[in-house]
């Protein structure tokens, strides 16, 4: 049975429990015939129809929100903003570990059907549930009683078997390349239990710009690597964009819903072409793998989730393409397949272009592998911009392929540039951070 809230918080005076419980709704639960499922969010504003497909999995159920910080944000946005008719919805703040020993708490969730982990700092939902009663309960849940579980930014990081756990907070895509044993690179496993999650770590917001001026593909192939390297794993990976949210059923089909307009893309990674190379402490990771390292699956969101991906056999989808990833000292390069044959098309390879350290600090270098040369056929143009592309750097070099240039840098203010390297009718540009 459902507490009413004036109850909780008389109990909180007496007991000292400070947990804070927002209900929205019935005060009895109800017994509903609710289907399995999983929910993935990308972490920015909520995609109405995803969620309304992870409440209807509820039958007009339970739903429970948790989550570290916040109120009831999700209380009437969930029982009726979308539509979909559910018996109430109850958000839990936890506010430190004895929250998850609370009794109020495991009774609100055992009557759950749908429990859904809001965003934040996933490092709270680690270092708080590990070993409780609350975390034993959601895993029985999931496992027994067959709910629906969902999360949104820190809520998706935690439903892998591995999870970043962010506890000395994030880390930039340049940073876990070149050292995939960053000190930022903390993986937690054996956390929750979700099926078809086995050997697989998740990563949201797959499309945000870090200082480095990168996205988060490069982490997340370092979370991977770390997993064959540290556990022996077949790794995984599941990734959204922002505003983009991936659907389970049952059967383990990912259906992935976004706005057919927009950037909004999952994407399903998995070893493919063997272990890294080199995935050592203090050194750039090197997984290449004949540019075969990583097979990934990106599907585009619509309103209907009708691209999909199959997460039980992990080589069936529709409405999305196949690429390789893979990674050359500490440069994750992507290539695209062929549909049909399996096979690289290595025209759609991008130029080759090495920058270390990145970050740097007074010396910036700038190693050429592949570019045409200019006109004289001697030399390469080297330009660094901000990130408004202001130029602030110009020089001419000599163009020997292969062959590092050293830039001075160290006269720059600290932030977020970019290097384009001109020569002919060819040019290069990549990112790279001043610290």
């Amino acid at each position: 049975m459902k507490i009413l809230l004036t109850i909780l918080l008389v109990l909180t005076v007496l007991f000292g429990w400070t947990q804070e419980i927002y209900h929205t709704g019935n005060e009895e639960s109800v017994d509903t015939d609710h289907l399995p499922g999983l929910v993935l969010a990308g972490g920015e504003t909520d995609n109405d129809d995803a969620m309304a497909w992870m409440l209807q999995r509820a039958d007009g159920g339970d739903v429970v929100v948790l989550r570290a910080s916040g109120s009831d944000g999700y209380n009437n946005y969930f029982y009726s903003g979308l539509g979909v008719e559910v018996n109430s919805v109850t958000s839990i703040v936890i506010t430190g570990p004895e929250d998850t020993e609370s009794p109020e708490v495991l009774d609100i969730l055992a009557e759950a059907e749908v429990v859904f982990i809001a965003g934040g700092n996933q490092w709270h939902y680690v270092d708080e549930w590990r070993d409780s009663e609350m975390l034993d309960m959601l895993n029985e849940l999931i496992t027994n009683k067959k709910i629906t579980i969902g999360g949104t930014s820190a809520g998706m990081a935690v439903l892998g078997e591995v999870v970043f756990g962010a506890e000395n907070g994030t880390v930039w895509s340049s940073e876990a390349l070149s050292d995939p044993y960053h000190w930022r690179v903390k993986l937690e496993k054996d956390f929750l239990q979700v099926p078809f999650m086995e050997q697989t770590v998740t990563d949201s917001h797959y499309n945000r710009i870090h200082d480095d001026g990168m996205d988060r593909h490069g982490r997340h192939v370092g979370f991977m690597a770390r997993m064959i390297a540290d556990w022996q794993m077949d790794a995984r990976g599941i990734a959204a964009n922002e505003y983009t949210a991936i659907a389970v059923d049952q059967a383990g089909q990912a259906r992935v819903f976004g706005h057919p307009s927009y950037d909004d893309y999952a994407y399903f990674l998995q070893k493919h072409g063997g272990p890294p190379e080199t995935c050592v402490p203090g050194e750039p990771l090197h997984w290449e793998q004949g540019g075969e390292a990583i097979l990934v699956y990106q599907v585009k969101g619509d309103f209907e989730g009708s691209g999909w991906f199959d997460i039980d056999n992990w080589d069936e989808g529709e409405g999305g393409e196949w690429h390789y990833w893979y990674v050359v000292d500490g440069e994750l390069l992507v290539a695209e397949v062929d549909d049909e044959t399996g096979v690289l098309l290595p025209e759609k390879q991008p130029a080759k272009l090495k920058l270390y350290p990145n970050p740097a600090d007074k010396m910036l270098h700038v190693r050429i592998k592949e570019i045409s040369p200019d006109e004289t056929g001697k030399h390469v143009h080297v330009d660094l911009l901000s990130a408004a592309g202001h130029l602030v750097i110009s020089e001419k070099r000599s163009y020997i392929p292969g062959k590092t240039m050293a830039i001075d840098i160290s006269n720059l203010p600290a932030g977020a540039y970019v290097v384009r390297l001109t020569s002919g009718n060819s040019s290069i540009s990549k990112p790279w951070v001043k610290k």
